[in-house]
């Protein structure tokens, strides 16, 4: 439900910026807020879910993301709208913290790959279904729309829930909930991605920058100081040995960051320069949701058997050959130009998923795998995060430095070009982590 929401928010974001009169860089806020949320709460609530358990994660989860969606809906500002965010956020969160570590609960090692796959096949089914029904809401109805239509989703969520979780056998975890260190790491990396989205609107002496450089600051200090003591570690300083835990983090960042930049402005392309409605727009952003479902099961089922290295590179490959592909737009780029450059980079999305997150699963203790999956879910969300303050701060310091060309679509796209060539960047990052993993986990 939560993909099926983001990738409807996705496809209406030029119409909430239009509506309510805004930037680029202001409506952003309405993707940032949810995923600031998201990386503030994610490794909390995977310690949480260790005491806890699935059933209280996940009706938890569903009652705030409902909530959270009839708030958004009903919103009459941009700044009322990103406050209902950050509640579906909290929801979100429990579902993102535990649904890896839950899946390698129930698969045995031999089978991780395949079970991630299958997760991976309906986290991608409801990203593929969001963008077109997002564009039929919208060519209907106003934005609320794509709000509202969580609501009868969410509530059939929460009666599966309560008919089926119970029958799950409880976790018994009988080590402590390391809170303070979940807590202290959270929100050094909400201080992080903060001021990188602010960076540009304030100067170097500006107490908010300041202000959040502390956050940051003692935020990890005291994630260090409970780090060295084992009683009260979150996973503790000796995961830093384990080269699989940590290429497979860096892979998944450098991944996400370039997919989500590059995401949250190719509808504005679509619909300021190539002049689609809304139903178009979702039509064209399905594809990379559809390879994604036709190939993370195929994939994660490879890497049970051959490995995780080959998979992962050859998909950051194809997601590296797709982005340049994009960087050739221009004002009178084909339909077919963008619908092979996303396919390309739709391949190795779906290639580089289940493999990467079977490596990262693999690589811990079972009883880490609670909080892994927190920090896999975290980590997600540090790169899209990242990817999208990245990618609208240069777009719009680009849009200024290049208004002289005074026509809107030209300036639009000498302003996306640069964008997508960090994208690049972040690829090649990925590919380096996936190259020097180990194959398979011990």
């Amino acid at each position: 439900m939560a993909t099926l929401d983001n990738s409807i928010v996705n496809v209406a974001l030029p119409s909430i910026a239009a509506n309510f009169s805004c930037s680029v860089d202001l409506v952003a806020w309405v993707v940032l807020a949810y995923s600031l949320t998201l990386i503030s709460l994610l490794m909390v609530f995977g310690a949480w879910t260790e005491r806890r358990g699935y059933l209280f994660a996940y009706r938890f989860g569903y009652i705030f993301f409902l909530a959270g969606s009839l708030w958004c809906a009903v919103s009459p500002s941009l700044h009322l709208l990103i406050v209902g965010r950050i509640v579906q956020g909290v929801g979100s969160a429990m579902f993102a913290a535990i649904g890896p570590g839950m899946v390698t609960t129930v698969f045995s090692k031999e089978e991780r790959g395949k079970g991630l796959g299958t997760m991976m096949m309906m986290v991608s089914g409801g990203l593929m279904v969001g963008p077109p029904l997002g564009g039929f809401l919208l060519s209907m109805w106003s934005w609320p729309a794509i709000f509202f239509v969580n609501l009868p989703v969410g509530i059939f969520g929460l009666i599966m829930v309560y008919r089926y979780f119970p029958l799950l056998e409880r976790t018994q975890q009988k080590r402590r909930v390391p809170l303070v260190g979940a807590v202290s790491i959270s929100l050094a990396l909400v201080a992080i991605i903060f001021a990188v989205k602010m960076f540009k609107k304030f100067s170097y002496s500006d107490p908010l920058l300041w202000g959040l450089g502390l956050v940051m600051l003692v935020g990890i200090v005291v994630f260090m100081r409970n780090e060295s003591n084992p009683k009260k570690a979150l996973i503790g300083f000796g995961i830093l040995r384990n080269r699989q835990f940590i290429t497979s983090l860096g892979a998944q960042l450098a991944y996400f960051s370039c997919i989500s930049g590059t995401l949250v402005l190719v509808p504005f392309y679509l619909e300021q320069v190539m002049e689609f409605v809304p139903q178009q727009v979702g039509l064209v952003l399905m594809i990379l949701p559809v390879l994604m479902f036709l190939l993370a099961p195929t994939a994660g089922r490879l890497s049970d058997k051959i490995g995780f290295r080959i998979l992962t590179t050859l998909g950051m490959f194809s997601i590296g050959c797709g982005l340049y592909l994009l960087t050739k737009l221009d004002v009178n780029s084909s339909t077919i130009h963008v619908v092979l450059s996303l396919m390309v980079v739709g391949v190795g999305a779906g290639i580089f998923g289940s493999p990467n997150s079977s490596a990262l699963m693999g690589s811990v203790a079972d009883e880490l795998r609670a909080i892994t999956s927190g920090i896999q879910a975290t980590n997600r969300n540090i790169g899209q995060s990242m990817g999208v303050a990245v990618a609208t701060a240069l777009f719009s310091f680009f849009q200024v430095r290049n208004a002289g060309l005074v026509d809107q679509k030209l300036i639009f796209v000498a302003s996306f070009r640069p964008v997508i060539y960090v994208a690049i960047g972040f690829v090649l990052i990925g590919a380096v982590f996936s190259l020097i993993r180990a194959n398979r986990s011990a």
